[in-house]
C-alpha cells in the first residue's frame, strides 16, 4: 500500500502491533490518522476512538493529531515518535527516540537507547540498556533494570532500581534508589533521598532538602543535607558539608569530615580518621581509633565516648561540664583533661560544652588535668571553609550534568532546577538557624571554660586550601569525574604542618554554609566566645 487516512474524533488511540522495520510518528492539525508504508499490512481496523494497524512487514510512517495517543509493540527496527499526547512501547528491538510528549511514557524491553527530549506526565521504564531525558520530565518517573541512566531534570520523585550508573542534575521532589552498582550523582534532591548502594558504589549528592539516607557505598561526598542524615556501610571515606538536623553514620571504614552538624550526632563503627567542625547537640561516639588516625570533634551539648577493648590512644579534652570515667583526674576550675592509653598511637580531641563520659577499656596509662587554653579556632575556619566548598558541589554538579547533554537550548531544565534549588535553600537554611541558635546557647555555656594546653596544633596551610580549589576548577572544564577525582588526589596529598602554641582564642566566626544554585547569604558572626570551632589534620589515607 501507499498511503491512506482514517477519520478519528478527540483523542484517538493508534495502535500498532509488529512492524518488521522502523516505526515513525509526527502530527498535524487534521483530525486524521495518515498511514504509510512500502510494504503491507495485514489489517487496519478502526472502531470507536482506536485505529489499530496489524502487522506491517516493511517500514512505517503515521501522522497523527496532536492530542493521540500510540501503542506499539514488536517493532524490529528503531522508533521516532514526536508531539503526541501519551507513548507506550514494549519490545523494540533497535533505538526508542521521543520528543515533546506532553502526558505520560511507558516503555519496556527496549533493546538500544532511549533518548526522550520534554516529558510532560509521568515516566515508567523497564529494562533497557541506555535512558538519557534531555530537558525535563514534568511527573514522577519509575526506572527498573535501567544499565545507564543520564537525566536533567525531574519534576518530582524519581525511583530507580537496577541501575548501573545514574547521573541527574535536578530532582524536584524524593529520590529512592536501590542496587545501583556502580555511581550516583545527583546535583540537586528536592525532597528526601533513600539511596542503596554497593560495596562498588560512588555516591556524590551536592543539594538535598530533606532527609538523607544512604546504605552500602564505596564512598559518600554530600554538599548540603537539610535535615536528618543516616549513612551505613561505607567501604570508603565520607565527606559532607553541612547536615541541618540529626546525623547518625554506622560502619565507615575510610576518614569522616563533616564541616557542621545542626543537632545530636551519632557516630558508630567508624575507623579511620574523624573530623567534625560543630556538633549542635549531645554526641555519642564509638570508633576503633586506628593507630595513626586522628579524630576532632566540636560538641555544643554533651558528649559520650565508647572506647574500644584494649587502645593505643591519646585523648585530650575541653569540657565544659562534668567529666566520667575511670581513673581520670579533672581539675575543678576549667577542666582540661589529657588521658594515655596503651602506646598512644591514635589522637582524639574534644572541645565539649556539657558533659563528658567515657566508657569502656580499662583505666587509662596515665591522667592529668590543666587550666588554660585550647585554640580551636584555626579548626573552626577551616572547617567552615570546607563546609562551603563543598556546598557548591550541587551547583557544580548540576551544571556540569546539564551541560553534558551538549544542546544550546537546554534553559528550560535548567529554570526547572533553578526553582527547585531555590525551595531546597530555603529548607536548608531554615534548618541553619535552627543549628545556629542552638551552637550560640552551647557557646554561652563554653565560654565559662578558661584553660590552657600548650601542645601542639594542627591546621591546613590556606594556601594548599586554594590549591585544592584551584585543582578542583580546571578539572571542571573536564567533568564531574575529572573535578572529583582532582578533589581526591589534592586532598590525598595533603600535609599537616606544626603551629606553635596558639594565643587566647579570638572570635570563632560562623558561617553558613551555601546551598546550590544560588549564592549564599552571610550571618553576623556570634559574639565572642572560647574556642567552639576547629580544624584537625586530613589524614592522608583516602
Amino acid at each position: 500500500m501507499a498511503q491512506q487516512t482514517f477519520s478519528v474524533g478527540k483523542a484517538p488511540r493508534v495502535i500498532i502491533t509488529q512492524v518488521d522495520g522502523d516505526l515513525s510518528v509526527r502530527t498535524w492539525k487534521e483530525q486524521a490518522v495518515s498511514i504509510e508504508t512500502d510494504g503491507t499490512v495485514a489489517s487496519m481496523q478502526p472502531e470507536g476512538d482506536t485505529l489499530t494497524i496489524v502487522d506491517c512487514d516493511s517500514d512505517i510512517e503515521l501522522i497523527v493529531p496532536e492530542d493521540a495517543g500510540i501503542k506499539s509493540a514488536n517493532i524490529t527496527g528503531d522508533v521516532l515518535i514526536e508531539g503526541v499526547r501519551r507513548v507506550e512501547l514494549e519490545n523494540v528491538a533497535g533505538d526508542a527516540t521521543m520528543k515533546n510528549i506532553s502526558g505520560d511514557a511507558g516503555l519496556e524491553n527496549i533493546g538500544e537507547a532511549i533518548d526522550l527530549t520534554n516529558l510532560g506526565g509521568d515516566l515508567s521504564v523497564t529494562n533497557t540498556p541506555i535512558l538519557r531525558v534531555r530537558h525535563s520530565v514534568g511527573g514522577d518517573a519509575v526506572l527498573k533494570d535501567v544499565a545507564v541512566i543520564e537525566i536533567e531534570t525531574i519534576g518530582s520523585d524519581l525511583s530507580v532500581a537496577r541501575a548501573e550508573t545514574v547521573m541527574i542534575s535536578t530532582v524536584g521532589g524524593d529520590l529512592s534508589a536501590e542496587d545501583i552498582a556502580a555511581a550516583l550523582r545527583c546535583g540537586v534532591i528536592g525532597g528526601d533521598g533513600d539511596i542503596k548502594g554497593g560495596a562498588h558504589t560512588g555516591i556524590t549528592i551536592g543539594n538535598l532538602g530533606g532527609d538523607l539516607s544512604i546504605g552500602s557505598a564505596a564512598y559518600v561526598q554530600i554538599g548540603n543535607v537539610g535535615s536528618d542524615c543516616s549513612i551505613r556501610d561505607v567501604q570508603g571515606d565520607v565527606e559532607m558539608g553541612y547536615i541541618g538536623s540529626d546525623a547518625g553514620f554506622n560502619g565507615i571504614g575510610g576518614n569522616v569530615q563533616v564541616g557542621r552538624i545542626g543537632s545530636d550526632a551519632s557516630l558508630k563503627g567508624l575507623q579511620g580518621s574523624i573530623e567534625v567542625g560543630s556538633v549542635g547537640g549531645d554526641l555519642s561516639l564509638q570508633a576503633t581509633f586506628p593507630a595513626d588516625s586522628r579524630a576532632r570533634l566540636n560538641v555544643g551539648g554533651d558528649a559520650s565516648v565508647v572506647l574500644p577493648d584494649n587502645p593505643s590512644l591519646t585523648i585530650q579534652a575541653s569540657v565544659g561540664g562534668d567529666i566520667s570515667g575511670r581513673s581520670i583526674i579533672a581539675s575543678r576550675s576549667g577542666k582540661m583533661i589529657s588521658l594515655n592509653y596503651g602506646d598512644g598511637a591514635a589522637h582524639l580531641e574534644l572541645n565539649v560544652g556539657g558533659d563528658l563520659a567515657l566508657r569502656g577499656a580499662g583505666s587509662p596509662r596515665n591522667s592529668s588535668s590543666a587550666s588554660g587554653s585550647w585554640g580551636w579556632d584555626d579548626f573552626g575556619r577551616d572547617m567552615s571553609s570546607f563546609g562551603r566548598e563543598m556546598g557548591k558541589l550541587g551547583q557544580e554538579l548540576s551544571r556540569e550534568i546539564a551541560a553534558a547533554f551538549n544542546e544550546a537550548s537546554w534553559s528550560q531544565g535548567a529554570d526547572i532546577a533553578d526553582s527547585i534549588a531555590r525551595k531546597a535553600d530555603e529548607q536548608a537554611r531554615r534548618a541553619q538557624r535552627k543549628a545556629d541558635e542552638q551552637a550560640r546557647r552551647s557557646n554561652e555555656q563554653a565560654s565559662r571554660i578558661n584553660v590552657r594546653f600548650n601542645d601542639r596544633e594542627w591546621r591546613l596551610d590556606p594556601e594548599r586550601l586554594e590549591r585544592i580549589r584551584e585543582q578542583a576548577r580546571r578539572a571542571a572544564s573536564e567533568g564531574v569525574a575529572g573535578a572529583l577525582e582532582a578533589v581526591e588526589r589534592a586532598v590525598s596529598n595533603l600535609g599537616i604542618p606544626k603551629s606553635p602554641p596558639p594565643p587566647v582564642p579570638p572570635t570563632p566566626p560562623f558561617g553558613v554554609p551555601p546551598t546550590p544554585p544560588q549564592p549564599p547569604s552571610a550571618v553576623p558572626p556570634v559574639p565572642p566566645t572560647a574556642g567552639f570551632q576547629q580544624r584537625t589534620e586530613q589524614s592522608a589515607q583516602v
